[in-house]
């Protein structure tokens, strides 16, 4: 047994428990949606740690997107190369939930070796505590501005697995099913991460529940604004129908500046600010038979999907923000932004 920040009999009392008030839902699947909403959830979230991680490893950091599976309990870790690192934490708050996260063990330790003496196990093993708690602070923040909801991480126990067989996650929870993300912290001028990440489908849904909720509020608060002059404008009687006259006053409406809001909304992107993230500029798309794609050669023209002049698309992570148009500085091509999506917008592209 390896030092770690709790015994392994302790780590079970903490965990071993089910969300409540969702069994109605199914443990074993997610719909299309669903899977779409957690993994760009996800994706933003891990891409939040970027910054701690640079920070730590003293090299610049990028978190690749995730990809998400379902799977059972017993098929946990099928994907993981022993000897590996295997994490416990507990997500607390709006939601409350496990969470497991295998690391490889050789690929960690190599990127660990930023000038630091970590020739002892201890020290180094102290290093992967740190680190992996740091990460997983700053997913949990980066999930509560998302979802505006207060959400915390807390690291439960670190270990080392050199047999699969020697780790049984049945010690540990009694949920069956599992949404496994994997994904890897790609380091500059060092080999690559891999990790996978294990979260119980019943507490994903409800982490899914709380971002579909927000979005629902916007769109009823956009809905009641653009409805309000309206209502308003109805709520007043002409002297004709009235057989007083009536006291009409200016009506007073509240300020929708709210700067306590925007400071805070500030205070959690300044999180963000270095997070290194792929901008794509879409041309435009088709589709060709296998046959047409074989008689390709140097020459050939492909017809696109856009008319010329039709603004084109700009993606960050393979996501639609933003469309412009096609400049040229100096000898480079570029692209100039003439709209950009709202947040609502987005979000409404998972639903």
């Amino acid at each position: 047994m390896t030092n770690s920040q709790n015994s392994l009999e302790e780590i079970a009392s903490l965990l071993n428990q089910k969300e409540t008030g969702v069994t109605t839902m199914s443990e074993s699947s997610l719909t299309k949606t669903e899977k779409e909403a957690v993994t760009e959830l996800l994706n933003t979230s891990l891409g939040g740690s970027a910054a701690v991680l640079s920070s730590l490893l003293s090299e610049q950091v990028f978190v690749t997107s995730p990809t998400l599976k379902i799977k059972e309990k017993d098929e946990i870790f099928a994907s993981a190369t022993a000897p590996f690192y295997v994490a416990l934490g507990e997500y607390t708050g709006a939601a409350t939930g496990m969470q497991i996260l295998a690391v490889s063990k050789r690929e960690l330790d190599v990127a660990l070796v930023t000038g630091q003496d970590l020739t002892e196990e201890d020290t180094k093993f102290k290093a992967v505590q740190e680190l992996i708690e740091q990460m997983f602070v700053a997913v949990a923040q980066s999930m509560s501005t998302l979802m505006e909801k207060e959400m915390a991480h807390s690291l439960t126990g670190v270990d080392i697995v050199n047999q699969i067989e020697d780790f049984s996650v049945n010690n540990f929870t009694k949920e069956q099913w599992f949404t496994e993300s994997e994904f890897q912290i790609n380091v500059s001028s060092k080999q690559n991460i891999r990790l996978h990440l294990y979260l119980p489908v019943l507490f994903v849904k409800v982490l899914v529940s709380m971002l579909n909720e927000q979005f629902d509020e916007e769109e009823q608060g956009t809905k009641e604004a653009g409805e309000m002059p309206k209502q308003s404008a109805s709520g007043f009687q002409s002297e004709e129908q009235s057989p007083e006259a009536p006291t009409v006053q200016n009506v007073q409406f509240s300020s929708f500046d709210n700067t306590d809001v925007a400071s805070s909304e500030t205070n959690n992107l300044n999180l963000l600010l270095d997070i290194p993230l792929q901008v794509t500029v879409e041309l435009g798309r088709t589709k060709r038979m296998v046959k047409d794609i074989l008689e390709i050669s140097q020459g050939s023209i492909i017809e696109l999907d856009k008319l010329a002049g039709e603004p084109v698309d700009i993606l960050i992570n393979n996501k639609l923000i933003a469309v412009g148009e096609v400049v040229v500085i100096d000898e480079n091509f570029g692209v100039r932004v003439t709209d950009v999506l709202s947040t609502a917008e987005r979000i409404s592209k998972l639903r």
